[in-house]
């Protein structure tokens, strides 16, 4: 039996809310992975994928992970529906948040390399999500 997973019911218009975010952060990442800003980029893109995984949440669930562990928030996300594309793209928010505690919370720095392949997960998996969004 899987751990009951602590949710927040959200209107399901506000999906739009959580995909701007999304789209903001991403865009945030761009510009810093530009201006060879690894951290910044990295930890905005993980953002971007957060809310990403939000509005696909809110939009097909009406709810929203509210707990504090992100990896529940990915676990949220594949109850969308058993599918090959759920779970191509719950793999890559996966690969995206096993950096987030490294980049925000670790002495070392992000390597370019690494700021790189988040980013590149974050692009496709955000493709993913306005193409499943209205």
């Amino acid at each position: 039996m899987s751990p009951k997973l602590k949710t927040r019911d959200v209107s399901k218009s506000l999906y739009r809310n959580y995909l701007k975010k999304a789209e903001e952060c991403l865009h945030a990442a761009n510009n810093s992975f530009s201006a060879h800003e690894w951290d910044s980029s990295t930890i905005s893109a993980i953002h971007a994928c957060i809310s990403g995984c939000d509005a696909m949440c809110v939009y097909f669930l009406g709810k929203r992970n509210a707990g504090e562990n992100h990896n529940d928030t990915v676990a949220l996300f594949k109850t969308i529906k058993n599918d090959e594309s759920i779970n191509t793209n719950a793999n890559r928010i996966s690969r995206v948040l096993r950096v987030k505690n490294m980049a925000e919370y670790e002495e070392r720095l992000v390597y370019r390399s690494e700021a790189e392949k988040v980013l590149k997960d974050c692009e496709r998996f955000l493709e993913f999500v306005i193409k499943s969004l209205p």
